[in-house]
């Protein structure tokens, strides 16, 4: 499996903090349990062998909350100035330990006592520390004076920016995002609606189109601005370099949830859900064969007993314990499939999710209208009303003749899709794609998750709300004219008496599921 480097990050502050809390446990309190990112439940889900290939993978790619690995083929700036030792300028002697480098960028961050961590060479994986600087000829002294031949690359302050980004993410958002960010923090079970789960890779408000992941922008004006309507406040008082380390902490723990979830699909045939599901399939063909069997005696044939089914049960026990005569995958053991198929999973997995974050912040990911504003007439108004209420958009069946969310939506049992069975939602009304109930925007609040700028809107109809069933309207069912002119009428509804109540025609009042 070709596999890029990982660099371990251990946090500056980890050994203060451990003396901080020792001195506090002599003083008689308990100390805090150690941080641990959660598990998703079809990771637990997974047979032992299939789940400790699993969660070793993560743990050796990902690290733990205290001991973070930063695997470079993801697109997150872990921060920190990359160099590579050149050639030493003609008539310069250098002193043991000094050598002359190119750094990427500006080499401003560099100063003294800065760490030093060697990328390559035989000192790969080793660290030092930078004890002068100078600018021309660009040279560096530092520690560990080994042999360093040109072309040998390292960083400085590797991962501060993650470190950083750690911290602000703990003290300020785990209590709701949860550790690992899965939004089961202490304090998620009391809100409503419930903090966002990150490791889908889904964030609703984003300026990107529908296929798209959330850009770096979006995540940062939603920590300054926080969301309204929700328990997401604004993080005004952050500084920049606070707000920048926690929008990629935030990204990272995005692409770890997505690179567990990925591989648990990966693995799915080796977990406990999957072979209740071949045990069950194994009963019901023991049950035909039965009554076949009986059947033929009662007929006076002769006929062979089928296996018990109690030899089922017994399969089902020795296979969750050894894999003992389950092979699962085409007939390969999980030891076979981790040897031979999952290597390349991995490598795909990560090559995917990688990929779709830096796409993201293309700008040809960015929805960007066609045409300015439509102006904000009475005509437009009129117009996009009418949209609203046409069976090209079918917005009432959510939002309400009114707008007000209270269209016959709310009154329906809707597909889930996180079932594997194609069942519906134990409960009427829409859901997310964390199974969360939704319940549809009350248009005359005036109160716009998204952003209430008019393009925030304008993004919200054309891409839709990602991991909600509000769909996109964009380059397919509506123009960038007609989006405007729904723009225009959705943000006047608070404005707007309800002295004549908009009606749908009555075929039109009852929502059907999509299926």
């Amino acid at each position: 499996m070709k596999r890029m480097m990982t660099l371990r990050i251990r946090p500056q502050l980890l050994a203060l903090l451990t003396a901080i809390v020792a001195w506090g446990c002599v003083a008689g309190c308990t100390q805090n349990p150690s941080a641990e990112f959660a598990w998703r439940e079809g990771t637990l889900d997974l047979l032992p062998d299939a789940r400790k290939t699993l969660q070793k993978t993560i743990t050796d790619n990902f690290g733990t909350p205290d001991d973070l690995v930063a695997w470079e083929r993801f697109p997150v700036n872990y921060g920190g100035v990359k160099g590579t030792v050149a050639a030493a300028p003609e008539g310069t002697q250098f002193a043991a330990g000094e050598f002359a480098v190119t750094l990427e960028g500006e080499a401003s961050p560099v100063m003294p006592k800065d760490s030093i961590l060697w990328l390559s060479g035989e000192n790969a994986g080793q660290s030092g520390e930078v004890l002068a600087v100078h600018e021309s000829p660009a040279w560096l002294a530092l520690t560990k004076p080994t042999a360093t031949p040109e072309g040998t690359q390292f960083a400085v302050n590797f991962g501060h920016q993650m470190q950083l980004g750690r911290m602000v993410y703990m003290k300020n958002c785990m209590h709701c995002h949860g550790v690992a960010g899965d939004g089961a923090g202490p304090t998620a079970q009391y809100l409503n609606p419930r903090p966002r789960d990150y490791r889908l890779g889904v964030f609703k408000f984003t300026e990107t189109l529908a296929t798209e992941r959330v850009t770096r922008d979006d995540l940062w004006r939603v920590i300054k601005y926080g969301i309204p309507g929700t328990y997401m406040p604004s993080f005004l008082l952050l500084d920049d370099h606070e707000t920048t380390a926690v929008v990629e902490y935030i990204r990272w723990l995005s692409m770890r949830g997505e690179m567990e979830k990925r591989l648990g699909d990966e693995l799915a045939d080796y977990s406990e859900t999957a072979l209740q599901d071949e045990y069950q399939k194994g009963v019901a063909q023991y049950d035909a064969e039965l009554a076949e069997y009986n059947a033929a005696v009662k007929a006076g044939q002769t006929a062979t007993k089928p296996e018990e089914a109690e030899s089922l049960k017994a399969l089902r026990t020795a296979a969750i314990k050894s894999f003992n005569g389950h092979k699962p995958k085409g007939g390969e053991e999980v030891e076979g499939y981790v040897t031979t198929d999952y290597p390349d999973a991995v490598d795909s997995s990560a090559d995917f999710i990688a990929e779709s974050w830096t796409r993201a912040d293309d700008a040809a990911s960015v929805i960007h209208p066609s045409v300015p504003r439509v102006a904000d007439t009475p005509e437009s108004r009129s117009n996009g009303r009418l949209l609203y209420l046409s069976d090209k958009t079918k917005c009432y069946t959510c939002h309400g003749n009114t707008g007000r969310g209270n269209g016959g939506a709310v009154e329906d049992f809707w597909p889930n899709p996180n079932s594997k069975t194609g069942g519906k939602f134990e409960n009427r009304g829409l859901h997310d794609v964390w199974g969360n109930p939704l319940q549809p925007r009350n248009l005359r609040l005036g109160q716009y998750r998204g952003g209430r700028r008019p393009v925030d809107i304008f993004r919200r109809v054309y891409a839709g709300i990602k991991g909600t069933p509000m769909p996109a309207f964009g380059g397919t069912v509506l123009k960038d004219e007609e989006i405007w002119d729904v723009v225009n009428y959705v943000m006047s509804l608070p404005y707007e008496t309800e002295s004549v109540t908009p009606t749908a025609p009555a075929s039109h009042l009852a929502a059907k599921p999509v299926q």
